[in-house]
């Protein structure tokens, strides 16, 4: 197994992530990964939004997205304040990764949060997905709240880093 390597996403990440297998799968009615890439690079370029990858000499192997806060027109002090709470989201590696790049990409995903004065990193996950909402909790994630969404029930996380 060659070394993993986590670093920031850089403008050429954004073709590698669908190329090398990291993102996949449906995205809503006429949206493509590359317009969702997209948005992602403007939302880290204007400082809301930090997006760590993981790869080692066989390509892209998983990323993880720090929001620090929602675009306009979004709001949850809870969950992403622009202060001292800061989300994790898109938490993906590709099928083959190796099982110790998401705790790496967590743990270094906490880093950068701590960087950033933040005390106390969210997640949120689908309540159905019983061996991630387990993987949350033995990164020592506690549940804080449940919510409806359209055709699913989530369970948002919290983990103080202070």
């Amino acid at each position: 197994m060659s070394r993993i390597t986590i670093r920031f996403a850089k403008p050429a990440d954004a073709k590698r992530f669908v190329t090398d297998g990291v993102v996949s799968g449906p995205l809503p009615a006429g949206e493509s990964w590359s317009e969702r890439i997209a948005k992602w690079r403007i939302e880290q370029d204007a400082g809301r939004r930090a997006i760590l990858v993981a790869e080692d000499a066989s390509g892209l192997l998983g990323m993880v997205h720090l929001i620090f806060s929602f675009p306009p027109g979004y709001t949850d002090a809870e969950v992403a304040n622009g202060h001292d709470i800061a989300m994790i989201e898109s938490l993906r590696t590709r099928g083959n990764a190796p099982p110790q790049v998401m705790d790496q990409l967590i743990s270094d995903a906490q880093l950068v949060a701590k960087r950033h004065r933040v005390k106390i990193v969210t997640l949120c996950l689908p309540l159905e997905h019983d061996r991630a909402i387990l993987q949350a909790k033995s990164w020592g994630f506690t549940e804080f709240r449940l919510m409806p969404e359209a055709k699913k029930l989530v369970a948002f996380f919290r983990k103080s880093i202070a």
